[in-house]
């Protein structure tokens, strides 16, 4: 990755940065570019190849400090491992994301399988044609032939461009593909782990995909990212403090992220209520609970309604819980049915085991949880 540096455009004096980089030499070469002829600030002016792009996206202090100079090593080992259809969708997807800074050019750099770019298609109109002649294919916007010469193309095109969340760019129209668009809309997937090695660090969205850990590799330098530290690990979730952060791999965060990702909210809510009571110690036994959350239900909110829907279970219909009401303590049946079910209580509502008893507490975890539940 080259990068071409100046005062201004106009200028004569231009510096082209080879990267990978030594840090020292980079610093060393701007501040010779800055002090000739008299000091004015360096700025990127321009690149090679796909490092063309990256104009007005990276900033003067990222070429003199030692953690920007890392972050462009990393970026060249993405940027020059792509191809010219890469490098396209690179432009692209910088515009789509409106990238602010090294590290959201480095977001997009490694996760280009996110993107869908559409060279043909540069204007509302276009996108508009493009989505009614697919119509057949697709099963959307399918209109009778004689009524395709009086359609307005461009105002389908331009409430589909919004809809999509998409752009136009002059490489053509660029969107998310429809896993990712979901994924950044409902923020489904929120776990992220910074890696680190000797020659920098990345940060890597889980659940990633072979092509991701690929280019981790490569920006890292590792072989094997087993190698590879955990810094910083973020987890979106309310129930992200029930997970044990001191002894977590890669494969385990992943293959927990996979799972994560897959879930309802009302199974995120489960998930949630099952480690408050299980307390997994390691990724790897929160990663198994999740494998098998179809273990677990979410049960009735109160004593009464867990009481009532016990004798719906045993055959009483409305009628007969209508003549019961009154002369029965729902309440006391609900908590002894619970206490029978070995339903728990936790912030995330009731939770019960459905293949049999809880497996015994560990000391520490029977502090602070009650009895509760249904059972059958």
């Amino acid at each position: 990755m080259i990068l071409h540096v100046s005062k201004s455009p106009s200028s004569n004096e231009v510096e082209h940065i080879s990267f990978p980089a030594d840090a020292g030499k980079v610093r060393y070469a701007m501040i010779g570019l800055e002090e000739f002829g008299g000091w004015a600030p360096a700025h990127i002016i321009g690149g090679e190849g796909p490092a063309r792009a990256l104009t007005g996206y990276i900033s003067r202090d990222d070429l003199f400090s030692e953690t920007g100079v890392q972050k462009l090593n990393q970026l060249a080992e993405l940027v020059d491992a792509m191809d010219l259809t890469a490098q396209r969708a690179f432009a692209g997807a910088l515009a789509l994301e409106h990238a602010n800074g090294l590290d959201d050019v480095l977001r997009v750099a490694g996760s280009l399988d996110s993107y869908e770019l559409f060279p043909s298609i540069k204007t509302d109109e276009e996108l508009g044609h493009f989505l009614v002649d697919t119509g057949p294919i697709t099963g959307k916007f399918a209109f009778p032939d004689e009524v395709k010469p009086y359609l307005d193309y461009a105002r389908i095109g331009a409430e589909q461009r919004e809809r999509l969340g998409g752009v136009h760019t002059p490489q053509g129209f660029m969107k998310r593909k429809e896993a990712a668009q979901a994924q950044s809309m409902e923020n489904k997937s929120r776990f992220t782990l910074t890696l680190a090695s000797s020659t920098g660090s990345v940060r890597l969205n889980l659940p990633a995909a072979d092509t991701e850990l690929a280019r981790a590799k490569r920006a890292l330098r590792l072989d094997d990212l087993d190698a590879a530290v955990i810094g910083a690990v973020e987890i979106g979730y309310p129930w992200a403090h029930l997970l044990p952060t001191d002894s977590i791999t890669l494969e385990d965060a992943n293959t927990l992220a996979e799972c994560v990702l897959d879930m309802t909210p009302q199974g995120l809510r489960l998930f949630g209520g099952v480690l408050e009571v299980e307390e997994p110690r390691s990724f790897r036994e929160a990663g198994t609970i999740a494998m098998d959350i179809d273990d677990y239900e979410l049960t009735a909110g109160s004593e009464r309604e867990y009481g009532l829907e016990a004798l719906r279970y045993a055959g009483a219909g409305d009628e007969i819980l209508e003549l019961l009401d009154g002369f029965t303590d729902f309440d006391a049946l609900g908590r002894a049915e619970m206490e029978r079910d070995g339903v728990r209580e936790t912030s995330f509502g009731h939770v019960r085991r459905l293949s049999g008893p809880w497996p015994e507490q560990r000391p520490e975890q029977a502090a602070g949880l009650e009895m509760g539940g249904i059972g059958r």
